[in-house]
């Protein structure tokens, strides 16, 4: 794990405490050709390229200090959303819907779950009054998107950051570490730069206990540099373990551009999870993953994985208009 050198790469924010949020919610379309400003009430989606039937997409962040997890769900391919999942009762609390594009693998839960870092980009003409940019860095506190601080980044290229702990991020920003001076943190949390021979992804999987057993892809501009790439990550009994490979990065691929697969290894069998999107350790044996836009929790017996049970399932849900209450405009 990198650990953040609070040099002077360091951002001060000592002088500017004050509350400012930006509230990015379903902004549409650019009031001077004539639409509306917030949600469309129509909710016209016809410019999504995926069919109607196909399955959203989960990314799922632990805060492996608590009991809490977020989840990020993508789709329509406009749309984006925040819930929050309580693992000591599996109840799930959705929120806040982004009209956007939130980059998965550039976002990060801090180890108490009290906040959200995330890359985002918002092309297109639109309002843009306070000089934001189509892309940017924000913390928020899920499951809301409501910027809490915010950094601008030239363009789509890099951007996110990684929590090594409650009051520490590493920020991989393309514009340098100086926040819009509207959205700026507290002296309390400690950003500094990412290494830029890394990604945030990368750095939350070796903060998170999973080790890289075969490189495949440079991490940052995902360049073929082997045949695949393996990470796996050991049970605490150091028994079992689960493996991901990644064997292609093809960003025409619908769904997104990464050709992941993952299995169990107990010592005698190899217990493939097909069509996981997102697999992980819970206590004791317990595991759970995500797949067609469901999150499931399965329990190893033996050498048997079964199917699952189903503990949330959000392809339901739609765009509406959620506004963040007060207590996620604050530090």
């Amino acid at each position: 794990m990198v650990a953040p050198q609070l040099g002077s790469g360091a951002v001060d924010a000592g002088a500017h405490t004050k509350e400012v949020t930006i509230d990015f919610l379903v902004q549409d379309r650019n009031p001077s050709q004539g639409g509306t400003t917030g949600l469309d009430q129509s909710l016209d989606l016809s410019n999504d390229t995926e069919p109607a039937t196909a399955p959203c997409r989960l990314a799922v962040f632990l805060a492996h200090g608590t009991h809490l997890g977020v989840v990020l769900r993508r789709g329509p391919s406009a749309w984006a959303q925040l819930a929050v999942w309580d693992r000591r009762t599996d109840h799930f609390t959705p929120g806040q819907w982004f009209h956007g594009r939130v980059h998965e693998r550039r976002c990060d839960l801090s180890t108490d779950g009290r906040l959200f870092v995330y890359f985002a980009c918002k092309h297109g003409p639109r309002r843009d009054d306070e000089g934001i940019g189509e892309c940017w860095t924000a913390i928020s506190r899920p499951p809301y998107f409501t910027a809490l601080a915010l950094w601008p980044n030239l363009g789509a290229w890099y951007g996110g950051g990684v929590f090594t702990s409650d009051r520490d991020l590493l920020l991989d920003a393309s514009c340098g570490l100086e926040p819009h001076p509207k959205h700026r943190p507290p002296r309390r949390l400690r950003v500094a730069a990412l290494p830029g021979d890394t990604a945030p992804w990368e750095q939350r999987l070796l903060r998170d206990g999973w080790r890289l057993m075969e490189r495949g892809f440079d991490p940052r501009t995902h360049r073929r540099i082997g045949r695949r790439e393996i990470w796996e990550k050991t049970h605490r009994d150091g028994a079992l373990k689960l493996c991901c490979e990644i064997a292609d990065v093809d960003f025409r691929r619908y769904g997104g551009p990464y050709s992941s697969s993952y299995w169990l290894e107990t010592g005698s069998e190899l217990i493939p999870i097909p069509g996981a999107d997102w697999v992980d350790w819970e206590s004791g044996s317990r595991i759970t993953f995500a797949r067609d836009g469901k999150l499931f929790a399965a329990e190893l017996r033996g050498d048997d994985l079964g199917e699952g049970v189903l503990l949330f399932d959000f392809n339901p849900l739609q765009p509406d208009q959620v506004a963040s209450p007060d207590r996620a405009r604050r530090w």
